[in-house]
């Protein structure tokens, strides 16, 4: 039996090596729910809003303090519109072009602060608008993926992106990078993220997050829904159940030891 991390890889080695498994399954890895959305109901239609109305989430428009993860952005003194990262900040997870990229949508729209959380594997340019968080405990890191207004996926390649579905989770919508045949179905499958091919796309894509608040909120409804439905740790578990209960039903019957047939056969 075989078990895949998601459908993009299943079908990736299926047509890299023909595998033929008799029993097979898409499992993932399970995602812990925060307690304060073990219980949210299902995802509902956005409210439509006054064309005027102004965004409100996450300090894009009034004080950031008062919004979720308000511990964070205190601990790091980060004011308006959050964009995170989180990993090894590496050119190979495509970290350099993220900076390249936000630094374009800076200088055009300047209402943002791009924070890396992780591994410094790079070196990490001296801006007002990029902070450099460091390591963080697995409590600091769920606060940071809260405080997020938009987290970005920046790799081309992923076999699962704990990032994205972490930050699907806590209610935090992301953008990935078009490249990741992974992340992309992710955001398809849960209608709770965006993806950009080039510069013009980034900035077009991160400008629509963070100034349509509402969106923002119904994108985050629905990748907790996507998490909740798909990757809790009892849905996994269920995955692997069928996956073994299946092997060992298309296994042939247990043979008795060699010793104990001899005996019976001298009997």
């Amino acid at each position: 039996g075989i078990a895949y991390n998601t459908a993009v890889d299943r079908g990736f080695l299926k047509q890299l090596f023909s595998i033929a498994a008799k029993t097979e399954e898409t499992v993932g890895c399970g995602v812990e729910l925060p307690p304060s959305h073990l219980h949210d109901p299902p995802a509902a239609p956005p409210e439509p809003r006054d064309a005027g109305a102004p965004a409100d989430d996450n300090g894009a428009v009034g004080s950031p303090l008062s919004a979720r993860g308000a511990v964070f952005r205190r601990r790091h003194r980060l004011y308006g519109p959050l964009v995170l990262y989180g990993g090894r900040i590496d050119p190979g997870k495509g970290c350099e072009e993220l900076i390249d990229y936000f630094n374009s949508y800076a200088e055009s729209d300047g209402d943002a602060s791009l924070v890396l959380m992780g591994v410094k594997l790079m070196p990490i340019p001296e801006a007002p608008h990029i902070r450099f968080a460091g390591m963080l405990s697995e409590t600091e890191r769920l606060e940071a993926l809260e405080a997020a207004t938009v987290v970005v996926v920046p790799s081309p390649f992923e076999s699962l992106s704990l990032l994205a579905l972490e930050s699907f989770s806590v209610g935090t919508p992301i953008l990935a990078n078009a490249r990741s045949e992974v992340v992309t179905d992710h955001c398809q499958r849960s209608n709770a993220g965006l993806y950009y091919a080039d510069r013009n796309e980034f900035r077009e894509c991160l400008r629509l997050l963070i100034r349509d608040a509402p969106l923002r909120a119904a994108m985050g409804r629905q990748g907790r829904d996507y998490v909740r439905n798909n990757y809790r740790w009892d849905v996994i578990m269920g995955k692997y159940d069928r996956l073994i209960a299946a092997v060992q039903r298309g296994r042939p019957a247990a043979r008795a030891p060699r010793a104990a047939r001899r005996r019976g056969q001298r009997k």
